[in-house]
């Protein structure tokens, strides 16, 4: 008799871009936004993170799911931040701080979506990471990427981020960077 093999859930190292590099996420409220789409999809979608961090113009993350896909989770995400992000856009009061934004997205976000509704760029950046040196690595990138912009001296005092330790999605991130458990 065949033993059968548990099916291993891989890693992925994700990167999220924002269409035409709009930075977004400067500012609060879109901010609030995002971290909340996220924790809906840790807690609704099984969208399992391990390190993350939100930039102006993209969010990065180390994640897997603990049921479903990764693809359909983050196509899931992406879906509701556009629409939300877009609702606050068009209906909140503008400025020049966000009036030109919804241009930009018409030009440079994905042609097969309906004008408007999309802030994303169309192509998600997946990479699987199998060993604990590529999982390792992956980690301390994203990490870095705010020390490499320039917004801090140091990972673990940018707030959007894993290495903060009061930062928004605290309790959502999974503590152990073994894939296999």
């Amino acid at each position: 008799m065949r033993r059968k093999r548990r099916r291993r859930k891989e890693l992925f190292s994700v990167e999220l871009r924002i269409a035409g590099a709009v930075p977004l996420f400067i500012h609060q409220i879109m901010r609030k936004k995002i971290v909340d789409g996220l924790q809906w999809c840790c807690d609704k979608r099984g969208l399992r993170i391990y390190e993350y961090s939100v930039l102006p113009d993209r969010i990065l993350m180390i994640a897997n799911t603990a049921w479903g896909s990764l693809p359909d989770v983050i196509e899931s995400l992406k879906g509701f931040s556009s629409k939300a992000v877009m609702l606050m856009l068009r209906n909140g009061r503008s400025n020049l701080y966000t009036s030109w934004m919804l241009s930009v997205f018409q030009e440079f976000g994905p042609r097969n979506k309906p004008e408007g509704i999309h802030i994303w760029e169309e192509e998600t950046q997946l990479r699987s990471v199998y060993t604990q040196d590529q999982i390792d690595e992956a980690a301390l990138s994203i990490l870095n990427q705010s020390v490499k912009s320039g917004f801090v001296e140091k990972p673990e005092h940018y707030l959007n981020c894993s290495a903060h330790p009061q930062n928004p999605l605290q309790d959502w991130i999974v503590v152990a960077t073994d894939p296999w458990s």
